[in-house]
């Protein structure tokens, strides 16, 4: 009499276990992600310094910082506009400006920038002017020398409409 029931297997046979194949790919999938990581970590290193990625932003070089050549500048805030003077700091830092403080003072407020250069480079001072986009220029001597060159931000300063830097 036959039954349409399956038959069993027989006793000295096991089973085929399953989950093996989920096993190997996850094995190839270690093997993939270690070999992309060691790619990564041995291949040779793209060198890209500040200069090159300020070079890609500012185009016209008279208004960038000599290299090789440290200029001191300190940037005052004369607005009623929080924060000018950080952003001058950013945008003169971007030119190769090496600027050493920044502060606001309302009460000295103004209606133009002034740049006051404190050593005998009035070209430092031009190029402080072309970075900024504007501003007079002044030369009043300073044998403390803490700073080569102080910028008045006033109100004719717009400073860049990027978003602001942290």
């Amino acid at each position: 009499m036959t039954s349409n029931m399956p038959s069993l297997p027989p006793p000295n046979e096991r089973p085929r276990p399953r989950g093996r194949g989920w096993l190997a790919l996850v094995a190839v999938g270690v093997v993939t992600g270690v070999s992309v990581a060691g790619w990564f970590a041995l291949r040779p290193p793209i060198h890209v310094d500040a200069e090159m990625r300020v070079a890609a932003n500012v185009t016209d070089s008279l208004a960038r910082a000599p290299r090789g050549i440290r200029i001191r500048v300190r940037v005052v805030n004369t607005t009623v506009t929080q924060g000018l003077a950080k952003r001058a700091t950013f945008a003169l830092r971007d030119y190769g400006f090496d600027v050493v403080d920044f502060e606001g003072d309302a009460a000295l407020h103004r209606a133009s920038t002034l740049i006051v250069t404190h050593t005998d480079h009035i070209d430092w001072a031009d190029r402080i002017r072309r970075a900024l986009g504007t501003g007079t220029i002044e030369s009043h001597a300073d044998s403390s020398r803490l700073v080569d060159v102080t910028v008045f931000i006033a109100d004719d300063w717009k400073s860049s409409t990027q978003p602001f830097r942290p």
